[in-house]
């Protein structure tokens, strides 16, 4: 397979984007003739997914989402290890999204979960176009994801597909790796006041253990093919990972045509909802069936934080406000 270029602040080459939505690698470059080209040659340097094998021991700081309290997973314990948003702790603190373990509660439940209590740039926040920054100055983003085999796991709090190393993106020439994405029903980021009845994020991570997120919204509306391999191969067990060699699932199948994003500084959105996540999130949402959102809902349940205050934060836009025209007439 090849990657492909785009430039995210030319408007007319997004159009050109739905057509590569199923190939090998995308990449999206604020000029397409400095896009370095990544092919499958790319070898990973190392599976991050590969640490879910229960085979493996587990390590002690890991990944640790449970289904909410009425999912039909929700009494079982994720022992998942792969880094997530909101996911990283002690995986020994039970927590979940209604009752005594909910969002509320989230910073009583254990000392290093006290951010989410006093955090004053938590996620998610509810993005508005009129107090949001209209910019062009925002740094390059760079997409190149590669196809696997599908790696899947119910880690108790949402589903979850592992990435191996080799698919990444860039902001401003820094590279973060693609560790792994998982969804969540409804949104959690709000748009105009309203939260979407699903959300994707993509979760990188670069060589200091600093994490920037792509998120992606979701509406009702035609069947999303892209979700078909993943909903086909759902885990009902929890905290095992499942390896489908037959079946790939790549990411750049759900980035919109429109590519216009929001850009601000965040958090986790679950325990220990530690701050300084760069979070991108689209502003088009993209389309799945009633039933595929149903599908995954039944799953993990209700497994959103809700809307966090925005505080002293600047949202940015990737794109600029429209400027109007001067009157033709002015008058004094």
């Amino acid at each position: 397979m090849y990657s492909r270029g785009f430039r995210m602040n030319k408007p007319v080459l997004w159009l050109l984007s739905a057509a590569l939505f199923f190939s090998g690698s995308l990449v999206f470059a604020a000029d397409a003739q400095n896009v370095t080209k990544l092919t499958h040659e790319s070898k990973p340097l190392l599976d991050l997914g590969a640490e879910l094998d229960s085979s493996r021991p587990k390590v002690k700081k890991s990944v640790a989402r449970k289904a909410a309290p009425h999912a039909p997973v929700a009494k079982q314990t994720s022992t998942a290890s792969t880094p997530a948003v909101g996911a990283i702790g002690n995986n020994t603190i039970h927590w979940g999204y209604t009752g005594a373990s909910g969002p509320q509660h989230w910073g009583d439940l254990a000392p290093e979960n006290i951010m989410c209590k006093i955090g004053k740039n938590q996620s998610p926040i509810d993005l508005r176009d009129n107090a949001a920054v209209g910019t062009i100055g925002l740094p390059q983003l760079d997409v190149v994801y590669q196809n696997v085999p599908l790696k899947v796991i119910n880690n108790g709090h949402t589903v979850q597909v592992n990435y191996p190393l080799g698919s990444y993106i860039k902001v401003g020439g820094h590279r973060y790796e693609l560790l792994q994405f998982h969804f969540h029903t409804p949104s959690e980021h709000k748009k105009e006041g309203f939260n979407y009845p699903m959300e994707m994020h993509l979760v990188h991570k670069d060589g200091d253990g600093h994490l920037a997120v792509m998120s992606i919204l979701f509406q009702e509306g035609e069947e999303n093919e892209t979700l078909d391999a993943l909903l086909a191969n759902l885990p009902r067990d929890v905290g095992k990972q499942h390896v489908h060699k037959d079946a790939s699932l790549n990411p750049a199948g759900f980035i919109p045509a429109n590519t216009d994003f929001y850009k601000y500084s965040g958090s986790l959105t679950t325990p220990p909802c530690s701050e300084g996540v760069y979070w991108m999130v689209f502003k088009q949402p993209i389309q799945a069936s009633a039933e595929q959102i149903q599908q995954l809902n039944e799953l993990m349940g209700d497994n959103s934080r809700p809307f966090q205050a925005t505080n002293a934060r600047s949202v940015l836009k990737s794109w600029a406000d429209q400027l109007q025209e001067p009157p033709l007439y002015e008058f004094y």
